[in-house]
């Protein structure tokens, strides 16, 4: 026992910060590198490689204390699943299966995942561990399942608009014509 937690839920515990840490910062990391070969490739991989450890040991805690931490779990699962998918759609852009699931639009996959894994990281964070935090624990709990999101959503419009302008012209055209 290490401060009232059995050392099966310590460990993983002190495994889970370090990595969901290491998350965070390679995520940033990716995010202001240039998109292209090099850094923000090596920073990218680096993020899903922490993004791993982040799952494994969430799995490995939330385990331990069912019911009560299901949401985690679910949370972990769809952060993992967006982070892999937003990987994939880079990764393998030219496989057939990829080309025929997402086409040209491999850069939106791509965006999607990998800013949707980070705003499920940060929501997950929040959620477990704002009562920890002061100033943020007399929040109401809805504000942090929301606010990852809203925080989000500008880096998501300036990436479409960057990174996939007829996709976001597209999009704009089609929102006013009706």
């Amino acid at each position: 026992m290490i401060d009232g937690l059995p050392l099966s839920f310590f460990l993983p515990l002190v495994v889970h910060a370090l990595a969901g840490l290491t998350t965070g910062v390679t995520g940033v990391l990716a995010f202001r590198a240039p998109k292209r070969r090099g850094r923000h490739h090596e920073w990218g991989k680096s993020y899903l490689w922490a993004y791993s450890v982040v799952f494994l040991t969430a799995t490995m805690l939330s385990v331990q204390r069912m019911p009560a931490d299901v949401y985690l779990l679910v949370l972990a699962t769809l952060g993992y699943g967006l982070a892999l998918c937003g990987y994939a759609a880079r990764r393998f852009q030219l496989e057939s299966i990829v080309r025929r699931i997402v086409g040209k639009q491999w850069v939106i996959a791509h965006i999607i995942g990998v800013i949707g894994s980070y705003v499920v990281l940060w929501t997950a964070f929040y959620v477990d561990n704002a009562h920890l935090i002061p100033g943020l624990k007399q929040l109401p709990t809805l504000t942090f399942w929301v606010l990852p999101s809203l925080i989000a959503l500008p880096f998501l419009v300036v990436s479409f608009s960057r990174f996939a302008p007829e996709t976001a012209r597209h999009a704009q055209l089609d929102s006013t014509s009706k």
